[in-house]
């Protein structure tokens, strides 16, 4: 017969107990009839506890330590990991990587070539995070695809996403997606986009593909990056807990940023900007894009604040547009209205009347923006209606406030009880001793140079010059 059913005398009726004190330190106690020994278990080592005692015989204590220093090497103790950071320098060594750290922790990425990063069904815990950080931020890591699909808590920071075009993509391909995963983040990330090549003339040399997109997913940050030269900048849908902050987008032939069916969004500290539009095709640009079309509910909870939108050198987009389609085609009623959409503290400079324009919502905040005219930027028609932004809201749309703002033109408010609207300052370009003139309001820098910010600081003992109306970073 085996020994299977044998005890030996120093470890019947044993007792085990453990215990983790503080972070990155677990105590152990095995307890036998003849000895109790505790071990205490930190980040770097093992070794008996310095403030207990390991009390019996001299070799029942001898045993116990070495079995628990055995079982201290194959069994994960709180707060302890294999390996915490890796340094990479090969796509081979990055896959590598990533199968070992399923606990978490830091891969280190030197400079060159990683192909595609495609990550399915990856769960880091959330106490400790997967880091993936560029070694040298002067000589970034370059993924040429990313496919994140059921992904948790994953950090990139520092990484050069470089789309190349290929005759065979079509310009909605989308090389960089997160896709139903959650406590994702990107920093200090540059996506660079391509130009077609070989399509037609309409296409040939502009932006093409769409940099970054989220679907199905939650708690997903793009902070501090670039994204230049595609056909769509940014793309989110079915999505919350959205930070989209501190980003420079630029070079792009249609949107800067879509948004459909998304709640909890911060759009905040962004520069959008200088796009590089095919003005023979059909496309309808715009900076800051929201829509309902095609989704089964509304986005609600969203702020849009401290963003500068500038055409530039560029040719117009609309701005911020923020179109209804479903209820104002009569397709649905109030269940799709936007709700709680706060735009505040935004520089607007373009030319085009979608200035901010928010189709049918229940709780939408305007205040305190800056929406004016770049007429470097406008189209052939003539038309001047067409070419000066403005801020337009649905006549429908309820608990409304409009507040504190500068702009051409305002249009939506007509008496209706629960909307409030005051304190706003219409301006215009084109006639010198008419109210709101360019000249008075801002000096005439605002005329000479409309494609910088800094023309639009209110001038000394104008009509704004101490009045807290219109965006803050242009008070004197």
């Amino acid at each position: 017969m085996s020994g299977a059913g044998r005890r030996h005398p120093n470890t019947a009726r044993s007792r085990v107990a453990a215990s983790t004190p503080t972070p990155g330190v677990a105590l152990l106690r095995v307890q036998t009839v003849h000895c109790t020994v505790t071990l205490l278990f930190r980040e770097g080592g093992i070794g008996p506890c310095p403030t207990l005692d390991s009390k019996g015989p001299p070799m029942c204590v001898s045993r116990i330590m070495l079995l628990l220093t055995v079982l201290a090497l194959v069994l994960p103790t709180h707060g302890v990991h294999a390996q915490d950071s890796v340094s990479v320098t090969s796509p081979a060594a990055l896959q590598q990587a990533l199968q070992d750290m399923t606990q978490g922790g830091e891969i280190v990425l030197s400079g060159g070539d990683y192909g595609a990063l495609t990550l399915r069904s990856f769960a880091a815990p959330a106490q400790t995070p997967l880091v993936l950080r560029a070694a040298d931020s002067a000589n970034p890591p370059r993924i040429a695809r990313m496919d994140l699909r059921d992904v948790q808590n994953v950090t990139l920071d520092g990484i050069l996403f470089d789309y190349t075009f290929d005759a065979q993509d079509k310009s909605y391909l989308r090389p960089f997606g997160i896709t139903s995963s959650t406590g994702i983040t990107i920093r200090n990330a540059v996506f660079d986009g391509d130009v077609a090549r070989g399509r037609g003339p309409t296409d040939n040399g502009f932006g093409t593909a769409f940099g970054f997109s989220v679907t199905a997913s939650s708690h997903i940050a793009l902070q501090n990056s670039e994204i230049r030269g595609f056909y769509r900048g940014l793309v989110i849908s079915d999505s919350q807990g959205i930070t989209v902050q501190g980003n420079d987008v630029h070079d792009i032939r249609m949107d800067g940023m879509n948004f459909s069916q998304v709640e909890s969004v911060l759009i905040a500290g962004n520069r959008i900007h200088d796009f590089k539009r095919s003005l023979d095709s059909k496309d309808h640009a715009d900076m800051i894009q929201f829509w309902t079309n095609g989704t089964t509910a509304p986005s609600r909870h969203i702020v849009i604040r401290d963003n500068t939108l500038n055409s530039g050198q560029g040719a117009y987009t609309q701005s911020i547009f923020m179109r209804n389609d479903l209820v104002d085609r009569g397709l649905a009623g109030r269940e799709m209205f936007y709700s709680d959409v706060t735009i505040a503290d935004n520089v607007i400079i373009n030319a085009h009347l979608h200035g901010i324009t928010v189709g049918e919502t229940d709780g939408l905040r305007i205040q305190n923006n800056t929406v004016v005219r770049n007429a470097r930027s406008e189209g052939e028609k003539d038309n001047i209606a067409l070419w000066v932004p403005q801020i337009r809201v649905a006549e429908t749309s309820k608990d409304v406030q409009i507040r504190r703002n500068v702009t051409g033109k305002l249009t939506g408010a007509a008496g209706q009880s629960d909307w409030t609207v005051g304190e706003n300052l219409i301006v215009q370009d084109r006639a010198r001793m008419e109210p709101g003139f360019y000249g008075t309001v801002f000096g005439m820098q605002a005329l000479r140079d409309p494609t910088n910010p800094a023309s639009f600081i209110a001038a000394k003992g104008g009509p704004l010059d101490g009045t807290q109306i219109g965006a803050p970073q242009l008070s004197r």
